[in-house]
């Protein structure tokens, strides 16, 4: 019998990952204060890269304590500059700051992803990659941002790569749907191994 699968995200691209993979699934928001818990992590001088895993787990974990015997998904990136570690702009103007700080430059995205069942932790990945932006006009930038802000203010560089965002961009390194935000290929390697998901 096949294990129920839930997906601990209100993302809208990694439902459609998944849904576009074949993959039946229910949805159900996690329970953590993203900002708060980030806080904390980096006031305990978690290494930056191991911040995205752990929010991941941390929001796998609230949804698999009420939904135990099911495969339970959880998920989160990390963008970093130089060590430092970004939050999602909490407002237009904030985003446009943020893509200044970027512009012309390289910045590594910590892609991370964690599935529970029975609150224990059973796979777990994470994927770096590396994003050079172009050399862009306080115009281009500004423009940018107010055609888009509504769409991208939710995601972690106020990017959408999915999108018209992968313009701003001179190269991508790294795995294309971890950029997204969820590690498609492997994600199905494991719940195809485990019977959550068929082939065919």
């Amino acid at each position: 019998m096949k294990k129920n699968i839930i997906l601990a995200s209100g993302s809208h691209i990694r439902s459609t990952l998944l849904r576009s993979s074949g993959v039946v699934f229910d949805i159900k928001k996690h329970k953590i204060d993203e900002d708060k818990e980030k806080k904390i992590l980096i006031r305990n001088n978690i290494e930056t890269k191991e911040i995205p895993m752990t929010l991941a787990k941390k929001k796998g974990m609230s949804v698999s304590k009420v939904y135990k015997n099911s495969f339970i998904i959880g998920c989160d990136q990390a963008l970093v500059v130089k060590n430092i570690i970004f939050s999602k702009a909490k407002n237009s103007k904030d985003l446009k700051q943020q893509l200044l700080m970027l512009n012309g430059k390289s910045h590594k995205l910590y892609s991370s992803c964690a599935v529970l069942y029975q609150e224990e932790i059973v796979w777990s990945h994470t994927a770096e990659i590396v994003l050079l932006m172009r050399e862009l006009s306080q115009r281009e930038i500004s423009t940018y941002v107010d055609k888009n802000w509504e769409s991208v203010k939710n995601s972690v560089g106020g990017y959408l790569i999915e999108s018209t965002g992968k313009r701003l961009f001179k190269t991508i390194h790294g795995d294309y749907f971890s950029a997204l935000g969820l590690p498609v290929i492997e994600l199905l390697d494991f719940l195809i191994s485990k019977k959550a998901v068929s082939v065919v």
